[in-house]
């Protein structure tokens, strides 16, 4: 309860996590049709698309797994009233890292396969986690978001979002920034960028931020829209 008191007029802003579920329901709903599109038998083509779902997978996972054991918990203890809404939260994580667990399991054998098994079968595992991790975020931006500024302090939920960074391969760090800064404003590259130390946020403006472009364009080709 203290702490509660101690963090209401410190009013801290949740929109980054906003920004991040816009990221994730961009590139989960490009997702399947990614898998349908890419060339059968281009075994190029076919590894870069399964690079970049990996990721994708790897990155929901790991971004749950931070507010799994960084924030429910806090929530649950300071504001116990909404126990309901914090249990629906982490079942609905438990029930997306099943999804994310089929896609994965799907992934290796149609990356190996250059595409040309199990298809289908990805691309609807895919649609699912996409539909489920929409719903998600809808019911967490509008419900338990609103909450959180009152009851968790800046530096609680600074780790949030530095326990989900380090968990991407630091060559991975730039892809990962550049699919969350894709359809951002001024504003909102500002707050994401600020939780960058001052060495990553030169290599986005020097090179990072041109080679994720070139990333794009060379996805956009290997699925038929370049």
């Amino acid at each position: 309860m203290s702490t509660s008191m101690e963090n209401q007029g410190k009013p801290i802003t949740t929109h980054d996590m906003v920004v991040v579920h816009r990221m994730f329901r961009r590139e989960f709903g490009e997702a399947a049709g990614r898998v349908r599109g890419v060339r059968h038998g281009s075994r190029a083509q076919v590894r870069l698309v399964a690079e970049r779902l990996e990721l994708l997978l790897d990155t929901l996972h790991h971004h749950h797994e931070g507010e799994d054991r960084l924030l429910w918990p806090k929530l649950a203890e300071r504001r116990p009233e909404q126990a309901e809404l914090w249990k629906r939260m982490r079942g609905q994580h438990a029930e997306l890292s099943a999804g994310l667990a089929r896609a994965s399991a799907l992934l290796g054998p149609w990356a190996a396969a250059g595409g040309s098994t199990h298809r289908e079968e990805l691309a609807e595992a895919l649609d699912q986690v996409a539909k489920a991790a929409g719903d998600h975020f809808d019911q967490e931006e509008h419900e338990a978001l609103p909450l959180v500024a009152g009851v968790v302090s800046q530096a609680e939920w600074d780790e949030i979002g530095d326990a989900a960074s380090a968990a991407v391969p630091k060559s991975k760090l730039f892809t990962v920034l550049g699919m969350i800064l894709k359809e951002t404003d001024p504003g909102e590259q500002i707050l994401i960028m600020g939780h960058l130390p001052l060495p990553p946020r030169v290599l986005w403006r020097a090179v990072g931020e041109r080679n994720f472009r070139r990333l794009e364009q060379r996805l956009e080709a290997a699925v038929g829209h370049g």
